[in-house]
């Protein structure tokens, strides 16, 4: 009676879960400016892990230097004398991926804005709204000096501005949509093609948008409006860093897929900005020898916290029942790869009573152990992005710089997983086994 009352108190807290808490957020999810946000940063990732990854390369030497690296001076000269001679076109890669991360933004952001507003207007092109979106922001610019902004570590075009790149591709396309949906456009006759029209369509609302962004951005005297935003969102950025913040988006990250939603999608649907400025910050640091100014990434909580589902499936394959261990075979490999689903689901862990201990509770005192270690300088900060199937450990190795302290908190972290499930597995695994023997004595009689 005293199992039944603690299993109905967690099925009431599942159902609140999935009635109160997730259907709001869901739908913040869907929120146009928020679903823009998630398809341009997914078509972003590809050439921030690029840019990232080069940037490792350019300082590998340093894992070698005397005093900062292993003290091999003769290694990291030998690596400096491979990397010298592509140096300038791996300068060239970083140049083009992370020092314009804001201005590809602003043009990503409103390509898919202007899609969402191509539904329902057709006049409104996702390439127009990309277009405007692109322009309004270097309106922003000061080009006389862009030379001396577009270097380590200003990048003006880069991180820095990514905030305020995509505040003003919003400002823009909505100005730009408004007009056209209050018809202040030049109306072409039916006869003339509809991709010379379009050109015509976009005039006037192009025109207004352009010409009052470069007011605001560079027609106020020596107001600059653009470090004031980037300034601004500096102090969100700083605020949604720490680890109280980042620790509420990890737990309700794991409330979520308690109840069988994807809590990563989720919360990076708002996270994500957040997230960006961090690593790239973290990335433009590392790259400039200067001290890294965030400890808690997204990356910091995959590489540690989160890192991997691998002994949870490692239990399965060591247990007496027969489906567990099946199931454990066969989502071992993709779980080294961070691959969950087959375990998630197939466990299950979702909608499981026994698994919410240790996968809400127990994930969320191993995130505040991780942070007790972060804020004590032993966890190395991250600053690289990896793909994200990489192994974990091998992930955090890399994504710290090749700090071999990353590995070994993140191994020690699996060991750690691994015991905080083991009790409540061995309790469904205890179950699963009296019903395994009933089913069993059941055929006999049949027989």
């Amino acid at each position: 009676m005293e199992t039944q009352a603690k299993k109905t108190v967690l099925e009431r807290s599942t159902d609140f879960i999935e009635q109160k808490i997730a259907p709001p957020l869901l739908s913040l999810s869907q929120v146009r400016y928020l679903e823009a946000l998630q398809r341009t940063f997914i078509t972003l990732m590809p050439y921030m892990v690029l840019g990232a990854t080069v940037t490792l390369i350019l300082n590998l030497s340093g894992l070698f230097a005397e005093e900062t690296g292993l003290n091999m001076p003769g290694v990291a000269k030998a690596i400096d004398s491979v990397i010298a001679p592509c140096r300038p076109w791996l300068l060239q890669i970083v140049f083009v991926t992370i020092n314009l991360l804001a201005m590809i933004a602003a043009l990503l952001n409103g390509y898919f804005l202007g899609d969402y507003y191509n539904r329902k207007d057709s006049n409104v092109t996702a390439v127009a709204s990309a277009v405007v979106a692109m322009i309004a922001f270097l309106c922003f610019i000061d080009f006389s000096q862009l030379s001396a902004e577009f270097d380590w570590p200003v990048y003006i075009l880069g991180s820095p501005s990514l905030f305020g790149g995509l505040l003003i591709s919003i400002f823009a396309v909505e100005i730009y949509r408004f007009l056209i949906g209050r018809k202040i456009t030049i109306k072409m006759p039916e006869s003339v093609p509809p991709m010379i029209a379009s050109a015509f369509t976009s005039m006037i609302p192009v025109c207004a948008v352009i010409t009052l962004c470069t007011f605001i951005g560079r027609g106020m005297g020596d107001f600059n409006f653009l470090s004031m935003l980037n300034q601004g969102t500096a102090y969100l950025v700083v605020g949604g860093s720490g680890p109280v913040a980042q620790g509420i988006g990890f737990v309700l990250d794991r409330l979520l897929w308690f109840v069988g939603l994807h809590g990563s999608n989720i919360v990076s649907s708002v996270m994500q900005p957040i997230w960006a400025t961090m690593i790239t910050d973290n990335i433009n640091a590392f790259a400039a020898h200067q001290n890294i100014p965030y400890m808690f990434t997204e990356q910091w909580i995959n590489f540690y916290v989160r890192c991997s589902l691998f002994p949870v499936a490692l239990l399965c394959t060591m247990s007496k029942v027969k489906r567990f261990k099946v199931l454990g075979k066969l989502s071992l490999p993709g779980t080294i790869f961070n691959i969950a689903e087959p375990v998630m689901y197939g466990l299950p862990v979702v909608l499981n009573p026994l698994m919410f201990v240790p996968w809400v509770l127990g994930f969320a005192v191993l995130y505040i152990f991780n942070a007790i270690l972060g804020i004590l300088g032993i966890t190395p900060p991250v600053v690289a992005m990896t793909v994200w199937t990489m192994p974990a450990p091998l992930a955090s190795f890399i994504g710290s710089g090749f700090n071999i302290i990353a590995p070994i908190i993140t191994l020690m972290n699996f060991a750690i997983i691994f015991f905080m499930f083991l009790p409540f597995f061995k309790v469904m695994e205890k179950q699963a086994l009296k019903e395994e023997e009933q089913y069993e004595m059941e055929l006999e009689r049949k027989k």
